[in-house]
């Protein structure tokens, strides 16, 4: 079997897929790219060439694959340059840019030159999500009328260096959540109206905000946010998947309403009423789905392999669905803003 040579754009991010390709049958991890002590140590631990410059990778390595895990603002540029050198298939980490512009662009210039192009919204490979995707998609909730999401988090002072001083937790955390709420329900956020505060660490970008968002098929959905508070009701926080988080098992993220019954997300518990016993007066039932808990993260190289190789075709998280969700996030931003409803497409 074939093993594509894959290279990784980016140590800090990026070193999670790095490691992966060592296990991964599908690549041959060939050469990555970042700078400073972290990348020197991890290039080491991977066994891969490290360069300072991707530019200098790409025009002088032999590549069929590249995982792009830059700072939001070269992911454009970083895109561009991999389809210059002839890159086939992209695996670009969340979100897809930092603008629609340049979402488009990359869009547009992976379909030009044929290439696979995956955005790296990686719960859309976690089995939770899965399951609960499908368990509504089988009509078990009824009508789904609304939805409640939290990502409460307390990141320490040394998170806030670089480009973390600059981009927000919208665009670090909340776009997982507003995807999430794209992919499980399969519907799309129309509008949106949002408040944010600094007033935690009293700089200029947001560190909690609410939001109410309505769909296009008519449920309503709340969310709050905070990368400061002490609290375990954050998707990463409580699912059990990733290895760097001191997991919360038991709560959940999510909860979704239907008119036959709820789910919470992600400690999988489904509560319904039985036919014959309906309503407040009665035992409410609760079932418990049992799980597994891969990383999603190895899911999502995983499922790039997959495309890479031919195995599917059809992209988890196409470049169209990461600038929708990107849309949805510039849209909160604009809202609390301006201190007002904005439609998607305002």
């Amino acid at each position: 079997m074939k093993r594509f040579k894959l290279a990784v754009l980016g140590l800090n991010q990026g070193a999670k897929a790095a490691r992966d390709a060592l296990e991964s049958a599908d690549f041959e991890l060939v050469a990555v790219a970042g700078f400073g002590e972290q990348a020197e140590a991890i290039a080491a631990e991977v066994n891969a060439p490290l360069f300072e410059d991707y530019h200098e990778l790409l025009k002088n390595v032999d590549l069929d694959a590249v995982v792009i895990a830059l700072p939001n603002n070269l992911h454009w540029p970083a895109t561009e340059a991999a389809l210059k050198a002839g890159i086939k298939n992209i695996l670009l980490e969340k979100p897809i840019a930092d603008s629609v512009e340049d979402a488009r662009k990359i869009i547009d210039a992976c379909k030009e030159a044929g290439a696979n192009l995956l955005i790296g919204h990686q719960r859309r490979s976690s089995a939770t999500t899965l399951f609960l995707k499908k368990f509504i998609k089988e009509g078990n909730l009824g009508d789904i009328v609304g939805l409640q999401i939290s990502a409460t988090y307390a990141k320490p002072d040394s998170y806030y260096t670089g480009w973390h001083t600059t981009t927000g937790p919208l665009l670090i955390n909340a776009i997982h959540d507003v995807d999430d709420l794209h992919y499980i329900t399969g519907m799309q956020v129309k509008s949106v109206y949002a408040a944010s505060r600094n007033s935690i660490r009293g700089g200029e970008i947001e560190d909690s905000t609410s939001v109410l968002f309505e769909l296009e098929e008519g449920p309503t959905c709340t969310y709050f946010l905070s990368d400061g508070t002490p609290a375990p009701w954050g998707y990463d926080m409580a699912a059990q998947e990733m290895h760097f988080f001191d997991c919360c098992p038991g709560e959940n993220s999510m909860r979704v309403f239907g008119t036959k019954g709820s789910f919470g997300l992600p400690n999988m518990d489904f509560y319904y009423y039985l036919p014959e016993r309906y309503g407040w007066t009665e035992p409410l039932q609760k079932k418990h789905f049992e799980v597994g808990r891969p990383d999603p993260a190895t899911a999502t190289l995983a499922h790039f392999g997959d495309l890479c190789a031919g195995r599917e075709t059809v992209p988890r998280c196409s470049g169209e669905e990461g600038l929708a969700t990107l849309k949805v996030i510039q849209a909160i931003l604009k809202s609390a803003d301006e201190h007002r409803i904005v439609e998607i497409n305002d």
